[in-house]
């Protein structure tokens, strides 16, 4: 079947290989990982490197006022919150993705304010992992359950238990690629990490 046949409607070109290979189950979750994340990586190119910088920015206005706060200063949650909203407005960045940003900009103020476990020494490059999580999960992961039949007939319980278990190597390839983002201030120069040897499965071998 040609990588350009539209076998879901809800996803855009570049992840229908992503989810026919999600669906086929013929792959080892490391390479179907892969797959997944070089779709994902198009997509972060494409949006540019003006998302990382917005995201970028709130981090660094979050590490001060947190560290404002390790200097026994009051931090004002809702003005924090307020002056994202602010940094947001300011840059010229289509909508949908300007909202991505700023939801994780807002998780990480959440996880600061109500004392959840951050590692508060590069907050920007927190910000731009989760922008990148949340990308994922808005242009892919919630958008398969989607439609009434799957390729290749399989089922959605099926699928949900393939996702789950992708998701650790998808998010660690997102932390590395925060590292890069953040200190370029770009996504040019962004790669996925070398290929392993791959293997599809056979079905009709015994695994227990």
């Amino acid at each position: 079947m040609p990588d350009g046949d539209v076998l879901h409607s809800g996803l855009s070109g570049m992840y229908q290989k992503p989810y026919r290979i999600l669906c086929e189950g013929k792959f080892e979750v490391n390479e179907c990982a892969r797959i997944i994340t070089g779709a994902l990586l198009k997509d972060i190119k494409k949006k540019g490197a003006d998302p990382i910088v917005l995201a970028k920015q709130m981090g660094e206005l979050l590490s001060q006022e947190i560290k404002d706060f390790s200097n026994h200063k009051f931090v004002n949650w809702a003005d924090l919150s307020r002056k994202l909203d602010k940094l947001a407005q300011q840059t010229n960045i289509p909508n949908r993705t300007k909202s991505l940003v700023l939801d994780a900009g807002k998780h990480i103020l959440h996880d600061l304010r109500y004392g959840q476990r951050v590692d508060s020494t590069n907050i920007p490059e927190l910000v731009i992992e989760r922008y990148m999580q949340k990308m994922y999960v808005s242009n892919f992961e919630e958008r398969i359950p989607l439609t009434p039949n799957h390729h290749a007939n399989v089922d959605q319980v099926i699928l949900t238990k393939r996702i789950n278990s992708l998701q650790p190597d998808i998010f660690s390839q997102f932390s590395q690629w925060a590292k890069k983002a953040n200190l370029d201030e770009d996504v040019a120069n962004l790669k996925r990490t070398r290929r392993s040897q791959i293997k599809e499965i056979d079905l009709e071998e015994n695994l227990l």
